[in-house]
């Protein structure tokens, strides 16, 4: 082997360690932290509200964040959410690049204030992708505690979405989302679920919690100063 071989074959070798290593650090440490961002010990091993929709789940993600609002106030923001609703809090420019028509709600809209169970919360608009998703691309409402727990079950695989609301002191709350589903049977699904999938997942939620945390927040102040102000 002369010098160039030699020199390319190290590179090479270089080159494979170097993705090994970044794959052995986003299994290792990365996709660990996303699948619980927010979440403690203690609430990703939780049962909540939601789980025994699918009982038997392969995959499970729980992120959570603290929100300075009684459930309460949270409550109203959080029932709103759907294409033709109130969006879903996330970045719905994104979510337009696909053609949802998903639109998110800045104030409280007394009309999508009355959710319950057996309703169908759309993710995308009637007529997407030719309409062959309308009985599918959503949620059913398949139980609904007001101020305490929201759970949905998708079309497709059956999995659940919970929202869950623990009150940790007057007036701060945690909101807990929880996503249950089917575990990948084919190398191919789980490699596309591991590298697009759930990171994809994890930055619209994320931005979900982060919103509803600033809206709950920012509408439960201006009440506390109206109410001084009377």
């Amino acid at each position: 082997m002369n010098k160039k071989q030699l020199r390319n074959a190290l590179m090479g070798l270089a080159m494979v360690g170097g993705v090994g290593a970044l794959v052995s650090g986003y299994a290792l440490a990365v996709r660990p932290w996303h699948l619980r961002w927010g979440a403690t010990d203690e609430e990703c091993v939780e049962i909540l509200p939601g789980d025994d929709v699918k009982p038997h789940a392969g995959e499970q993600v729980t992120h959570a964040i603290s929100i300075n609002a009684p459930a309460s106030e949270i409550w109203k923001w959080l029932v709103q959410i759907g294409q033709g609703r109130g969006g879903f809090f996330s970045y719905d420019c994104l979510e337009n690049l696909i053609g949802l028509e998903i639109h998110n709600v800045g104030r409280i809209v007394p009309k999508l204030q009355d959710l319950k169970v057996g309703d169908f919360i759309r993710s995308a608009h009637k007529g997407w992708l030719g309409g062959a998703f309308d009985s599918k691309a959503g949620w059913f409402v398949v139980r609904l505690e007001p101020e305490r727990s929201l759970v949905l079950r998708d079309e497709i695989e059956h999995g659940s979405w919970a929202f869950v609301l623990h009150p940790i002191a007057k007036n701060q709350t945690r909101l807990v989302i929880r996503i249950r589903g089917d575990e990948a049977r084919n190398f191919g699904r789980k490699l596309l679920n591991v590298s697009i999938f759930e990171p994809a997942h994890f930055i619209m939620e994320r931005k979900m919690l982060l919103t509803l945390k600033h809206l709950a927040e920012k509408s439960y102040d201006d009440e506390v100063d109206d109410d001084r102000a009377k």
